[in-house]
């Protein structure tokens, strides 16, 4: 299943990372959580983010080849996932694919804009 973006043509594009586009090389939940509620609030109205897990950056853009996750990574992310995703007020829950880019596995999350303003999670201040 793909999402409405092409990764490829973002990782190729040498896009930067932007006010909707964000690549993180790990799992770390505090930031990758904080992103998905700003994207989820969208106060700029600019249609929500996506956040592209496995991916190294250099100054904003993709390092190509991607690094990726190792499916035992991939697993675990996702479930931790499921109890952030049980943090958040009101209940929203991000889409999260597995994508294959440079023969590696990443995960993509597609975070649309929240009906509902102030989406955070209840541990956020």
């Amino acid at each position: 299943m793909s999402l409405h973006i092409n990764i490829e043509d973002l990782l190729n594009a040498r896009s930067v990372e932007s006010e909707r586009l964000e690549f993180k090389e790990g799992w770390n939940p505090d930031a990758i959580y904080r992103s998905i509620c700003a994207f989820a609030n969208d106060f700029e109205n600019v249609g929500g983010g996506n956040i592209l897990i496995g991916v190294e950056e250099e100054n904003g853009i993709a390092k190509r080849p991607i690094i990726g996750l190792s499916i035992s990574k991939i697993a675990s992310i996702q479930k931790e996932m499921i109890g952030y995703n049980n943090l958040i007020n009101p209940v929203y829950h991000p889409k999260l694919l597995i994508e294959t880019v440079d023969g590696q596995q990443i995960l993509s999350n597609s975070i649309r804009s929240s009906v509902y303003f102030a989406v955070r999670l209840k541990y956020f201040n």
